[in-house]
């Protein structure tokens, strides 16, 4: 993902920075795509991906860490020299390493910032990564760090010529081309070049694509680049894909394990007593044990490993060999738990710790639940602890549905932790369980929480209120006046004096954009959007209207958000068409119309009249000083659009929310010659030419979600081309002449 969530490619990232911050969740392909380049560098052939040619070094920051704990002056530099020697470097390697990057050739790739537990400790190996990235940088090198996105917040790196991008889920396009190379790449392995590999491919192919269009749920698991490959390898041994999580990775455990008791057999040796549940048995309490000594780190050394396992081994005639057998087995068979070098262990993927972990905690409740609720709720709020406790009750969900409904419902009375987090850790839980295996009321008291922390901005910070609005949108927002066309609501404008723009000289907030302050009146009364149009919406209009041509950027954002990606015309055409269908529908009279509003009709409604404020103007839509609760932008950091609804502090004087931050919205006012912007980027036409005074620009209102307190005041104003689509631009209508019950 790029700059300011436009899609992008990394390598290009990566060619055009010194360095890159690559950010994603678990399974999303940060680790693998750090092996990609690490691999093309190694044969030579980094320069095909327009990196040049470079000497690469993969590390685990998680092990510099570790070793950081123990020398604290232990320079990054050294411990990559030493990471170089263990991977078999036969010349010096401090040597080595310092000659690639005096000469610029280094490709230094630091995986897993966000597996160091401790946070300070994190915050000391983010500092010594930016330290050294200053220093090399210069010379040419290049460097790519990864962590998953919960807990990077507390520990950022940044630095000049260091880039930050987010992995994103696959889209349906690139489920779709990954699966047809999988099953080519398979079939190729299997049965080498020929024209039976390429039907077989083709077979296999077709299966597992609909096998995943078939379900939503295996086709939200697909979307991840973990998932979908387990997902392959399952369909390939013949498995049904299940819908949930837990009962995927609970499959996918299982068939593993099996394969280790089939690869066993097949060698001759006896197989009894490695029966999948002897196994899970052993698996399940030591991965609860490494995610409390490690967390999200992953790693133990193996001195521990083996301690631990001989305390669960304890009532065999010999732990110790039999925990030794064990950790043999598992390293060698099952690609669970493997060697990660150094005399460290750790799982081939944190999330198969995490489940495990989580298979242990549920056993906890097998016969009363309390042990269980507070093993959950002692955890609420850590990040490191949240896909534990979301697996756990996915877990219990697969065989005990109501426990599980009641497991939640408990944690929400409870409301452990920070505020809000017991709230959205209830709706990731439903998630993963689905409506078919969580109770109705379980899933209804879920949303309605949700709802409750969404606009609980006393209580709750406004980064949660917006992520409790990011799992209501999954679940499904029930709020028709956000979902639907006919629950839109809107907010009477009555007639009246108000005063427009700012006085620059008296505001050290005033934005550049602004119109000098002058008195207006508006005639006529009209009713405003409470909220700016919604992707649900926006969706509802275009299958209505059938007019589905280029809007499928606008409509792949979350339901409940603001629809951007549609350019003023765009937003005509949808006022034209409601127009016509409440006309229709006998919700506006004939000489009724929905349209955008104008900049005073909108800076109004904003602002609200000389009698709400007769003093001055006010400066944002809520009475007083700047206050980041109330807006969706760069002070609240939010970073991204929000569900409409997760301020209700910063409405207007009318009840309109969201006027400031959040999104750009279009007006139907011109930006004319008179009016020439101050700051931004001029429209460029398709000939090349700057279009700088072309009346057809239209102006834009509100600020967007990465404006600073300047930037999202009323008086605030922007301009872009009528034809320009933009990933920070939504529009909101008002309804004229004014009328009552809409």
């Amino acid at each position: 993902m790029g700059e300011r969530g436009r899609p992008a490619d990394l390598l290009d990232l990566l060619k055009n920075q010194a360095g890159l911050v690559l950010l994603g969740d678990p399974g999303a392909g940060k680790s693998t795509f750090l092996k990609f380049l690490a691999l093309h560098a190694a044969r030579g052939k980094s320069e095909d991906l327009g990196l040049g040619l470079r000497l690469p070094l993969l590390a685990p920051l998680a092990a510099y860490a570790t070793r950081l704990y123990a020398e604290p002056g232990l320079h990054l530099q050294t411990f990559l020299a030493e990471q170089l020697a263990a991977q078999g470097v036969e010349v010096d390697a401090a040597r080595l390493l310092a000659e690639g990057l005096g000469k610029g050739r280094m490709l230094i790739l630091l995986d897993g910032l966000d597996e160091v537990a401790d946070e300070k400790l994190r915050h000391k190996v983010a500092a010594r990564v930016k330290d050294f990235f200053c220093a090399v940088q210069a010379d040419g090198n290049k460097l790519v760090a990864t962590s998953r996105i919960v807990g990077y917040a507390e520990a950022r790196i940044e630095a000049e010529g260091l880039g930050e991008g987010t992995l994103v889920d696959f889209d349906d396009d690139e489920i779709e081309a990954f699966v047809t190379r999988w099953t080519a790449a398979v079939e190729r392995a299997a049965r080498g070049e020929g024209d039976a590999a390429t039907f077989d491919a083709e077979r296999e192919r077709t299966g597992l694509l609909a096998a995943i269009r078939r379900d939503s749920g295996v086709g939200r698991l697909a979307a991840n680049p973990l998932l979908l490959t387990i997902l392959a390898l399952m369909k390939r041994q013949g498995v049904e894909l299940p819908e949930r999580r837990a009962e995927l990775y609970a499959t996918y455990v299982r068939v593993l394990i099996h394969q280790w008791n089939l690869a066993r057999s097949l060698s001759g040796e006896a197989v009894a007593g490695l029966d999948v549940g002897e196994t899970l048995r052993v698996l399940a309490p030591l991965a609860l044990w490494m995610q409390e000594t490690s967390g999200a780190r992953g790693m133990v050394t193996e001195e521990a490993l083996q301690g631990e396992l001989r305390r669960l081994f304890a009532d065999e005639p010999d732990p110790a060999q039999a925990a030794a057998r064990f950790l043999f087995d598992v390293r060698n068979e099952t690609a669970l738990l493997i060697d990660r070098g150094g005399k460290t262990f750790g799982f081939i993927h944190l999330t198969f710790q995490e489940y495990l972990a989580a298979v242990a905690l549920v056993q906890t409740a097998q016969i009363e639940l309390p042990p269980l609720v507070e093993a959950l709720a002692s955890r609420v709020g850590q990040p490191e602890w949240l896909e534990v406790i979301r697996l756990a009750v996915g877990d219990l969900a697969r065989e005990r549905p109501e426990a599980a409904g009641r497991v939640i419902e408990q944690l929400l009375e409870r409301r452990p932790g920070p505020p809000g987090e017991a709230e959205i850790f209830a709706g990731l839980a439903a998630l993963d369980i689905g409506r078919k295996g969580l109770p109705a009321a379980s899933r209804e008291r879920t949303v309605d929480a949700l709802l409750s922390t969404l606009r609980d901005d006393g209580r709750v910070p406004a980064g949660v209120r917006a992520r409790a609005g990011e799992v209501l949108a999954d679940l499904g927002d029930p709020r028709p006046e956000v979902t639907t066309l006919a629950g839109m609501q809107f907010c009477e404008v009555p007639t009246g004096p108000f005063r427009m723009g700012s006085r620059k000289e008296d505001d050290p907030d005033s934005s550049p954009a602004e119109r000098p302050q002058h008195d207006l009146d508006l005639a006529e009364p009209y009713q405003i959007g409470r909220f700016p149009v919604t992707v649900a919406q926006f969706a509802e209009y275009v299958e209505r209207s059938g007019n589905q041509l280029g809007y499928q950027d606008a409509l792949r954002g979350a339901a409940n958000t603001p629809v951007v990606w549609v350019s003023w015309r765009g937003a005509i055409d949808f006022c034209r068409w409601l127009t016509e269908a409440w006309r229709k529908e006998g919700k506006l009279p004939e000489n009724g119309q929905v349209r955008l509003p104008s900049e005073a009709e909108w800076e109004k409604a904003a602002r609200g009249g000389l009698a709400n404020n007769p003093a001055a103007a006010r400066n944002y839509p809520w009475e007083g000083a700047f206050d980041p609760n109330r807006a969706n932008c760069d002070a609240t950091d939010i970073g991204r659009l929000s569900a409409v609804g997760c301020f209700p502090g910063g409405a207007s004087p009318y009840g309109a929310e969201e006027l400031s931050g959040n999104v750009w919205e279009w007006s139907r006012s011109v930006w004319g010659p008179e009016n020439e912007p101050q700051y931004g980027y001029p429209y460029v036409a398709e000939d090349g030419r700057e279009d700088l005074a072309s009346p057809s620009r239209r102006v834009l209102r509100g600020g967007a979600f990465y404006f600073g307190r300047g930037g999202v005041r009323c008086a605030v104003r922007f301009w872009s081309a009528p034809v320009a689509r933009d990933y920070d631009v939504g529009f909101r209508v008002v309804v004229s002449p004014f009328r009552s019950g809409l």
